[in-house]
């Protein structure tokens, strides 16, 4: 029986899939044994390459303001794993991870006996949840899928709206080289007779559209509707003629924000412009172009493939008028930091390469390789920071990225916030 979060956690993060899952059998057989695979509330489910945790929190954050139950359910996470789990602005506490944590060690056990198979970290994630939501009794869940969408584990369960937020190069290993190949993956949520709202780029759509009409799914796409983008301390845009800032800084912000709003329209027709307002107005989505120091100006961002940093430098772009751009950088050894850096070139006016507590890390002089730009290599991001932000003048912005994880351990180990 687990006494402390801490030894949750050692079990927890070491439940490790021994193969590549094939289907959802295994998911579906413990859902079925814990009495949670026919819940009675709605879910929306939301899949894509980035922009599904901005989304989701957007939503569950209107939905919120109607004084019904919400619950989110989110990956990765940034400052602490309670954020996975949520019913409105409650994260699930620790001594609840522990209570549902020791049903699921029970289980497992009877289950890996039986099976001869380990139940993997984000299935008993996804349990633990759907445990939580059961017994809280929340009206609906917005749920974020973990990787692709047609053989992740969260696509076992019957949703009521689905949401493909873009499509992009990321896990291309498990998902395929080319973004046709992705997006088949993403479009795996899809159910027959059903609604789903995307976001995703134009060329797309021609395949979008044959795929959702074999299951007679309705699309709808937020695109075309959309104008008049424009960043300040928000984002600011017009949806179907109708004026909207949302907190979070980006353009793709705007995308983001007009697929929540399309989704809880669909979910309550009448919702109130209002709520829309103040919710959007309120968000907080730690990691995601997050100022966490004005004087100096610094910002971070999670931006975990070449896709998202593509929107990130357009945002950069777009924000730092006259100001020059430094840049912390570091990421695990799997991801295309090549292009990353690469696409990161056209706003740096000077780099540092750093490495991150993880065993996943990738030499910082590495990432000399693929700039011309000036550079500076510290093995530890903490000493780079002691020595560097004192450096950083008016007239420049400290840009830190490279992966949700590596943000995550700045926050954490620096910032403390």
């Amino acid at each position: 029986m687990f006494t402390s979060i801490d030894s949750v956690y050692s079990w927890l993060f070491n439940q490790r899939k021994t193969k590549k899952r094939e289907n959802l059998d295994r998911i579906k057989c413990a859902a079925k044994a814990l009495n949670v695979d026919m819940p009675s509330y709605k879910i929306i489910h939301i899949a894509g390459t980035n922009g599904k945790g901005s989304t989701a929190i957007m939503i569950q954050k209107m939905l919120a303001l109607t004084g019904k139950h919400i619950g989110l359910f989110i990956s990765p996470y940034v400052i602490s794993f309670n954020e996975r789990i949520e019913i409105n602005d409650r994260y699930i506490s620790d001594a609840e991870i522990m209570h549902y944590a020791n049903i699921l060690y029970d289980y497992s056990l009877k289950y890996e006996e039986e099976y001869q198979d380990i139940i993997p970290f984000f299935e008993l994630t996804l349990l633990m949840a759907l445990l939580y939501f059961k017994d809280r009794s929340i009206d609906i869940l917005v749920m974020e899928a973990g990787l692709g969408g047609l053989l992740d584990a969260t696509n076992f369960l019957d949703t009521d709206l689905q949401i493909i937020t873009n499509i992009g190069y990321d896990h291309m290993a498990q998902l395929g080289n080319t973004l046709e190949e992705i997006s088949y993956h993403k479009l795996g949520i899809a159910k027959e007779n059903k609604t789903l709202i995307t976001a995703c780029d134009k060329s797309l759509i021609p395949l979008f559209k044959e795929y959702l009409d074999k299951k007679n799914t309705k699309l709808i796409y937020v695109n075309p509707f959309i104008k008049n983008i424009e960043l300040k301390e928000y984002t600011s845009f017009t949806f179907k003629d109708e004026s909207y800032k949302v907190s979070l800084l980006g353009e793709y912000q705007a995308y983001n924000a007009s697929i929540a709003i399309e989704a809880v329209k669909y979910m309550l027709p009448d919702f109130p412009k209002d709520f829309i307002d103040y919710a959007l107005a309120n968000i907080f989505w730690p990691g995601r172009m997050e100022c966490i120091s004005k004087n100096p100006k610094i910002l971070i961002d999670g931006g975990h493939n070449i896709h998202a940093i593509k929107a990130t430098v357009k945002t950069l772009s777009m924000l730092k008028g006259k100001a020059k751009i430094k840049v912390l950088f570091s990421a695990l050894y799997d991801k295309d930091y090549k292009k990353m850096i690469e696409e990161l070139n056209k706003i740096a006016s000077f780099y540092y390469f750093t490495g991150l507590d993880d065993l996943r890390k990738t030499d910082p002089n590495e990432f000399v390789k693929y700039t011309y730009i000036p550079n500076k290599i510290y093995n530890s991001f903490s000493e780079c920071l002691d020595m560097e932000i004192k450096n950083i003048q008016q007239d420049e912005i400290l840009f830190i990225t490279g992966s949700l994880h590596f943000i995550s351990q700045v926050r954490e180990k620096y910032f403390k916030k």
